[in-house]
């Protein structure tokens, strides 16, 4: 095979599903298409627009028979990303856009739609969460279905041989679909991140995928041996040591995690008998079945963002209250928790029509904030009312963000009570009991937990915005972002404090931050008296088998030891002697 007498050189990139692979390379072109410019006639601009009205048809087609062949499969619910892409073709942001630079430019097809991306690209690479700003790798496919059908260039079907290791600069949702058919072993692309859809799906179908690995297609060719470790390394040409031991690895990987799903359906209880809830963090439904597999007691936090994004038109409270009951009828009696949309002047630019650019978006217009505005308040309130009547199918819980204090939890309350009344007076039916909760996201929420406790249901504490606004970090700025720690004194004595608030009213508390699915921290987070952790379906059976051969008085000795010592260096350092040993060993 091709690449023996090279030389071993080993690439990093974004973990995006975890697992081993070792195989050969497999080479899949899907480069952006070489696009003709071309000035055309005043007379010529009608029959370019009807070019592009042709070819939108013609890619929704072929995503409709995308959509069609996973909907056929018994039990799998990935079709509904072939459905957002075809809401994306008909946004009129795409769409009018295009149409009017081929009018007023005198343009081509081909080159207005290019142009249009090229615009699409920056609003979306200007979006600060890493969930909302990966959509755009949608618009992207979508437009490259569109140009293949101006251009008449045929997509080539993806045919690797079984077992192989797939490396591309890029892949769409719908590769990912095929791939998964050819039973492929790995995936491994330049772009994308771990909150695409290609991730998401890779993670649901269990195949290792390491993305973002700068210059592979360059390095690599069909054949090539490679090894793919989903924590985000990529071997090129490794010599008989290394793949003997990662063989090694990935049989004692495999063991482990067969081990460690023995205790699927196994409470996350210690050996003296406190339990501590497990519960996953999700995105689209298409992610409940890997939870599930994984030990998942239910859903902690249920994004609902998606519904909002590359549209044309606002969700309606029918299509909230269809994607409700379907995660409901999914979980079979299990739990879940909706948080109301957390969309912002950064995030919503593809249906704002008074879109103004902030200067620091994460402090600006955004969340509950934007709920409580004229503008937004019938659009929360229609994702209330849908909460309320799915109430009826299974156990619901609504959540509130970004509350910074009793104020606005007082209004977004008001918005759910003329929700219900409205309901009542319809005579619609509705769940009267959902629990009713909100995010500890702020440092002000954190301080004022007693009052915020007085008139909640429950808290659940969001460590990725609580640790950047309390350090005043940019998680997305390279020359701070080092700063960023969960374990700095001042984030433990916040929700420590947020914790004892919440049980002195008889509350509970989750953490469904970053920091909650680390197994290394789970006996701390034990320790300071958090109920339950939500977090990525691949970390719960990790911290259930943690949780499971300690016990609370090691937790409360160990919370008690960290609390006392005085920088983040001495807390990790110290956390990091007392868990080596604790943790399951996953090499």
């Amino acid at each position: 095979m091709g690449g023996s007498l090279s030389p071993e050189e080993r690439l990093r990139g974004t973990g995006a599903s975890a697992g081993i692979a070792i195989g050969r390379a497999y080479i899949a072109d899907r480069r952006a298409l070489r696009v003709m410019h071309r000035h055309v006639e005043a007379e010529e601009v009608a029959a370019e627009v009807t070019r592009l009205r042709d070819a939108i048809e013609v890619a929704d087609g072929e995503l409709e028979r995308a959509k069609q062949k996973l909907e056929e499969r018994q039990g799998e619910d990935h079709f509904r990303i072939f459905e957002a892409q075809q809401l994306i073709l008909h946004d009129e942001h795409l769409v009018d856009e295009t149409v009017r630079r081929i009018t007023a430019d005198r343009i081509n097809a081909e080159w207005a739609l290019e142009k249009t991306a090229e615009h699409i690209r920056k609003v979306f690479a200007a979006i600060e969460d890493d969930y909302l700003r990966a959509r755009g790798e949608d618009v992207t496919w979508v437009i490259q279905r569109i140009m293949r059908s101006l251009t008449g260039e045929v997509e080539v079907d993806l045919s690797p041989p079984p077992d192989a290791i797939v490396i591309a600069h890029g892949l769409s949702p719908a590769d990912v679909a095929s791939l998964r058919r050819a039973a492929i072993s790995a995936i491994v692309t330049e772009e994308g991140g771990e909150t695409s859809h290609t991730a998401i799906l890779a993670r649901a179908f269990d195949i290792p995928t390491v993305v973002g690995v700068e210059g592979v297609m360059s390095k690599v060719g069909t054949g090539d041996l490679v090894i793919v470790d989903g924590d985000g390394e990529v071997i090129i040409h490794p010599g008989a040591e290394v793949v003997k031991e990662y063989r090694g690895r990935a049989r004692r990987l495999a063991a482990l995690e067969q081990e460690l799903l023995k205790d699927r359906d196994l409470a996350g209880e210690t050996e003296d008998g406190v339990r501590m809830g497990l519960t996953a963090n999700i995105e689209l439904a298409d992610e409940i079945e890997s939870a599930i597999s994984h030990g998942a007691e239910g859903i902690g936090l249920y994004r609902t963002e998606f519904l909002f994004m590359n549209r044309p038109d606002l969700p309606t409270e029918e299509e909230h209250y269809h994607v409700a009951c379907s995660v409901l009828d999914m979980l079979k009696g299990r739990p879940a928790t909706f948080r109301t949309f957390d969309l912002g002047s950064d995030k919503v630019a593809s249906f704002r029509s008074d879109h103004v650019n902030e200067q620091n978006p994460a402090l600006g217009m955004r969340s509950i904030r934007l709920c409580l505005t004229e503008e937004g308040r019938p659009l929360f309130k229609a994702q209330l009312r849908a909460y309320l009547r799915a109430g009826l199918r299974g156990k619901i819980r609504i959540m509130f963000p970004m509350i910074s204090g009793v104020d606005e939890l007082r209004e977004a309350k008001r918005v759910l009570e003329e929700a219900r009344r409205e309901l009542n007076m319809e005579g619609t039916p509705y769940a009267e009991d959902v629990p009713v909760g909100i995010m500890i996201e702020m440092p002000s929420a954190a301080m004022t937990a007693d009052l915020l406790a007085r008139e909640s249901d429950f808290f659940s504490v969001g460590t990725n915005d609580l640790i950047q606004y309390s350090l005043a970090i940019d998680r997305e700025n390279e020359q701070v972002s080092y700063l960023y720690t969960p374990l700095h004194p001042a984030i433990l004595r916040l929700i420590k404090g947020v914790v004892d608030a919440a049980h002195a009213r008889g509350i509970r508390v989750t953490m469904c931050g970053e920091m909650a699915g680390e197994p290394t921290l789970a006996l701390l987070l034990l320790g300071l008296g958090l109920d339950e952790l939500s977090m990525n379906p691949a970390s719960l059976p990790v911290v259930k088998r943690v949780l499971r051969e300690a016990t609370f008085t090691e937790a409360r000795q160990l919370t008690n030891e960290v609390m006392a010592l005085a920088t983040q260096d001495e807390i990790e350092r110290h956390l990091l002697a007392k868990m080596r040993d604790r943790l399951p060993d996953q090499a």
